[in-house]
């Protein structure tokens, strides 16, 4: 609805909460919503639309035809919307939770009360028979008396009790973590030519956020990731030409985010993000309609055909003509979801290159499944990338995550090819102004970098 430039409207007459405007709001969406309740607290907090007396019907048409008439209110709710959306997302709401806390913590202290022993049964009687796993976990797991582990230890064992119990065999599938990280740089810049051919310059901002970070934080607690549009063949190939190796990452991540390879395992791919994203994959049914549906009427059948070499089980690569009409994504998603099929649609290599991934496949979603399984928050990555990009390119920026953008390394990208020209702009959607997100001027040595990493904080 806000590519249609529409308006979200909650006439209920009392309302509790709210939460479908929250949620309207973090897809742009400007609301309509009863004075009654829950909202008149939330849009307060987003300033993104009017509130109305749910019983007076012309004061609910007038606000929809105020916010639907006055275009440049429309976009200043959208904003102020998308822009005041963290104040209810899960790491907002757990800081103000635990500031409470710890405020009642400051004025009734623990020290002063006492705590009758209570006597305790016998765990291995009293559980016997049960099978709840957060129990079977606190019991089965190495716990010492006096000791707590730390979150990212207990998160570690957790996903391995669960895969544990998951795996047909039962036994525990294979390690997928590096060792102890304190963050995670990720480049994800989209360096190519014209033709869609990679350039000098992705090694060279590899080599020198090596040399950055381990200044910064020190050998051993940087870890590096590889984020691309390309397959592995077309990366490792790529790698090769530089003073690079691949065994400098800790992950590499290619074809939009539909496949995860560690260079430390001899390449080893993740079995379980691959498991992960097939979710409603609708497989070999989608091959031949995309190609059907991406051309626009009048193209010829070899303008857009597939590119098997760059193709996979989770990924189907198009090669794409120079200069052929081609269907923007999000038409082609409009016109795929009409006819059942749920994917990503990523064009790469200088919209040379149409690839097609599983929903649950991206490169932001790979980032935070890496979060997850290493148990490293997702404000402790930095994500390196260029002015522009791969269609993906505007998910990579926003967010609690770290951005550095390098301008001047990105040839040529792929965003026209992203959306009709009567659509949002980017600016509408990024939060430039963010503290999370730095430009880096052409100049991309590793001193520049390490100034620019200090400036994000990152120490």
């Amino acid at each position: 609805m806000s590519i249609l430039k529409g308006v979200f409207i909650n006439p209920a007459l009392v309302e509790p909460f709210g939460l479908t405007l929250i949620e309207a709001a973090a897809y742009g969406l400007p609301s309509v919503a009863t004075k009654n309740g829950g909202p008149v607290d939330i849009l307060k907090a987003l300033n993104n639309g009017l509130l109305v007396d749910p019983h007076d019907q012309k004061a609910i048409t007038d606000a929809l035809l105020k916010l639907l008439a006055d275009k440049n209110l429309w976009n200043e709710c959208r904003k102020n919307g998308l822009k005041n959306i963290h104040h209810f997302a899960w790491p907002e709401h757990c800081r103000n939770y635990l500031s409470q806390v710890d405020h009642c913590r400051n004025r009734h202290p623990m020290t002063h009360l006492g705590i009758p022993s209570i006597h305790e049964e016998p765990m291995s009687e009293s559980l016997k028979e049960v099978e709840d796993l957060s129990l079977r976990f606190s019991i089965e797991g190495d716990f010492k008396p006096g000791c707590e582990l730390d979150a990212a230890t207990r998160q570690k064992k957790l996903i391995e009790a669960i895969t544990l119990m998951s795996s047909p065999s039962g036994s525990p599938s294979i390690n997928y973590s590096p060792g102890r990280r304190q963050m995670l740089f990720v480049i994800a810049a989209d360096c190519y030519n014209s033709n869609g051919e990679s350039t000098g310059h992705i090694q060279d901002i590899i080599k020198n956020v090596l040399h950055a970070a381990g200044l910064s934080l020190g050998l051993g607690k940087a870890g590096f990731v590889l984020l691309t549009g390309s397959s592995l063949s077309e990366t490792m190939e790529a790698l090769r030409l530089g003073p690079v190796n691949a065994e400098d990452f800790d992950a590499i991540i290619c074809n939009s985010g539909s496949e995860m390879y560690y260079p430390w395992k001899d390449m080893v791919a993740d079995m379980d993000y691959e498991a992960h994203v097939e979710y409603r994959w609708p497989g070999e049914n989608i091959r031949s309609m995309v190609l059907k549906l991406a051309r626009v009427d009048d193209e010829s059948n070899d303008d857009i055909v597939e590119f098997g070499k760059a193709s996979g089980s989770k990924c189907y690569s198009y090669s794409i003509k120079p200069g052929i009409k081609i269907r923007k994504v999000d038409t082609l998603r409009q016109k795929l979801r009409m006819r059942g099929f749920r994917c990503n649609l990523v064009y790469t290599r200088a919209a040379s290159r149409l690839n097609v991934v599983p929903l649950f496949a991206s490169r932001m979603q790979a980032m935070r499944y890496l979060s997850v399984r290493w148990g490293i928050d997702i404000s402790k990555l930095v994500v390196i990338v260029g002015e522009q990009g791969d269609t993906d390119y505007e998910q990579l920026l926003g967010g609690l995550h770290k951005t550095l953008i390098i301008r001047g390394v990105v040839e040529h990208g792929s965003e026209q090819l992203l959306r009709e020209e009567d659509n949002l702009k980017r600016e509408d959607l990024v939060p430039f102004e963010s503290p999370n997100i730095h430009f880096l001027e052409e100049s991309y040595e590793a001193q520049h970098i390490l100034a620019a990493l200090d400036g994000l904080g990152v120490k």
